[in-house]
């Protein structure tokens, strides 16, 4: 926008403000000329700021992400609690030599951590054991020690030992094992809550041979509401009674049938039988190169004495291996009926009172048995 002004017939054209202008009008002096150019500087670093943070911005976020980011995956759990420094420190030389360890004690803000009101230390809590699966069974691979699972709802433990931490808790989370081993309270637990509600700590690891003593000392210490038996070791030499083993069986029987069953709708394809079959063949089969006894050959015919199948079983093995075949009666001179299938040659015999082999030989010939039946395949 201009102003005129006319001074003695000459026009001067002067810049004046405008409403929502980004630039000053010209600078009449050089105090002004100066602001101007502070002005002009200020602008051009606030863009190239403005610029540079969105980009960081837009990178944290297309980059945050737990599949891409091993470290946000571990640590961060999004305002639930403070994230644990999984980190510690091992005396090889002092481990050799007194068998002992030295743990650096971990932090964690959760509320509900039992540890805490103990004052026991630990080496290791992974807060969430579905979300840490991969953590705890690479973690822990070939070390044996002590571990505790923690329910976060109602507090409850179980102390366990394994000379294998990592073996232990593939089975842990393997849903068919905990299935199988459903007169276990902790096997219970994990299927009644879930995995994301457990914690895992790692007690300490230690020596094969002090396994026992050292899963003594935390049954005594911490007494552990999921363990029955409070004694370490003492399940190895349980054996249940007869009228036990009953109750047992009779209280499981169906429960994980039809689509209870873990494997219910599944199909082994041709190339993992195949897999299946190479991986117990030869040396790998347990009974590679052993021979029975005659003791054990007599048992095993003394118990098959007297084994006799049901009718039903029979039918189902006839319609396996045997040859399905229909009978047909003469009612006229060229016409015949059909009185009956029959899953076998030799259940159409024993119909017609006749051996299994005849009626092969007449159905392959198609010669009329007594010139009034006539034998055919289905």
């Amino acid at each position: 926008m201009y102003k005129n002004i006319y001074n003695y017939n000459n026009i001067i054209k002067l810049d004046a403000p405008t409403p929502w202008g980004l630039f000053f009008q010209d600078s009449a002096t050089p105090q002004m000329e100066g602001i101007e150019e502070l002005h002009n500087n200020i602008m051009f670093y606030l863009a190239i700021i403005l610029f540079t943070v969105t980009w960081i911005m837009i990178t944290t976020i297309k980059s945050f992400d737990s599949k891409k980011s091993l470290i946000s995956h571990k640590y961060m759990n999004h305002g639930m609690y403070v994230p644990i420094q999984k980190c510690y420190k091992f005396n090889n030389n002092n481990f050799l030599k007194n068998k002992i360890y030295i743990p650096i004690r971990t932090y964690t803000t959760s509320s509900c951590n039992p540890l805490y009101n103990n004052y026991t230390d630990y080496i290791k809590i992974y807060e969430n054991a579905f979300d840490m699966i991969k953590d705890i069974i690479k973690e822990n691979k070939g070390k044996s020690g002590i571990y505790m699972l923690t329910n976060q709802l109602t507090n409850d433990i179980y102390i366990g030992q394994s000379s294998d931490i990592s073996k232990r808790f593939k089975n842990y989370f393997n849903l068919s094992y905990i299935k199988s081993k459903g007169n276990f309270i902790i096997s219970r637990a994990l299927i009644k809550y879930g995995y994301s509600n457990f914690s895992v700590t790692i007690l300490e690891y230690c020596s094969k041979f002090d396994l026992l003593v050292r899963e003594q000392h935390y049954f005594d210490k911490l007494n552990p509401q999921y363990n029955i038996l409070k004694i370490a070791g003492s399940s190895q030499d349980l054996k249940h009674s007869e009228d036990t083993k009953a109750k047992i069986s009779k209280s499981l029987r169906g429960v994980y049938a039809k689509e209870k069953s873990a494997l219910f709708g599944r199909f082994l394809t041709e190339e993992t039988k195949k897999l299946m079959s190479l991986k117990k063949a030869k040396e790998n089969n347990p009974l590679f190169g052993k021979t029975q006894n005659k003791n054990t050959i007599e048992l095993m015919r003394q118990k098959a004495l007297g084994w006799l199948h049901s009718e039903d079983t029979k039918l189902k093995m006839s319609a396996v291996s045997g040859n399905p075949l229909n009978i047909y009666e003469k009612c006229s001179s060229e016409e015949y009926k059909l009185i009956g299938g029959f899953v076998s040659a030799r259940r159409a015999g024993k119909f017609l009172g006749i051996s299994g082999s005849t009626v092969i030989r007449y159905m392959n010939s198609g010669e009329v048995f007594k010139y009034r039946y006539k034998f055919s395949s289905k």
